[in-house]
């Protein structure tokens, strides 16, 4: 507003330097809104998030990877809750009598419940926290006769660099379990079964909206 009401009119000059005159008798009031901020954290709605994952620290076994993406809304700017799913490949995780399967690739389908949320969502470069809980659906490796997977847990920590317009960048790390069951034919016609308990640290980077 650049013309007060002393005058009888009221004028007001947008984006563009465009004036607009109004008689002050045809304003009933005159409102401000709060100006937004690109950073501005996003306080409910609609929420994704894609990332990918690096498990690893099991013994012997090859580090494991993970393609996750997450659907869910924002209750408050403390906390996102969703459903997501996704693809893990783990590498060498059975072995029989000393050796491992040649073509041995299990393939994981998580379906879970996910929470997370910023610590300080009013800051460009906030901590963040995660947790998960599901299950994982196994798809069998060309050797083995069935497999079931399991109950998966998550959580970790970490930090996100945040962007205009709700889009932001994370690291994060934590713990990672995934339960698994399968069984094998051996050659001599017996079957070797295998109840396994996965337990890794989890690399995660990716985006957020």
């Amino acid at each position: 507003m650049v013309n007060g009401q002393n005058t009888g009119k009221v004028a007001i000059q947008i984006i563009g330097n465009n004036l607009f005159v109004f008689d002050a008798a045809e304003v009933d009031k005159i409102t401000q809104e709060p100006k937004r901020t690109p950073l501005d954290p996003k306080k409910r709605g609609f929420a994704n998030t894609t990332e990918l994952g690096l498990f690893a620290g099991g013994g012997n076994s090859s580090p494991a990877l993970s393609l996750t993406t997450v659907n869910g809304y924002t209750v408050n700017p403390y906390a996102t809750a969703g459903i997501g799913t996704g693809i893990q490949f783990w590498w060498d995780l059975y072995q029989a009598n000393g050796w491992y399967y040649y073509s041995n690739t299990t393939k994981i389908i998580p379906m879970f419940a996910d929470v997370r949320g910023d610590l300080l969502p009013g800051n460009r470069i906030t901590p963040l926290y995660y947790a998960r809980v599901g299950y994982g659906f196994a798809i069998t490796p060309d050797e083995a006769d069935n497999t079931r997977g399991g109950v998966m847990f998550s959580a970790g920590a970490g930090f996100k660099i945040r962007g205009a317009e709700n889009l932001g960048w994370f690291l994060a790390i934590g713990y990672h379990y995934q339960k698994n069951y399968s069984e094998y034919p051996v050659w001599d016609g017996t079957v070797i079964k295998t109840d396994l308990r996965l337990r890794r640290i989890a690399l995660q980077t990716g985006i957020s909206f």
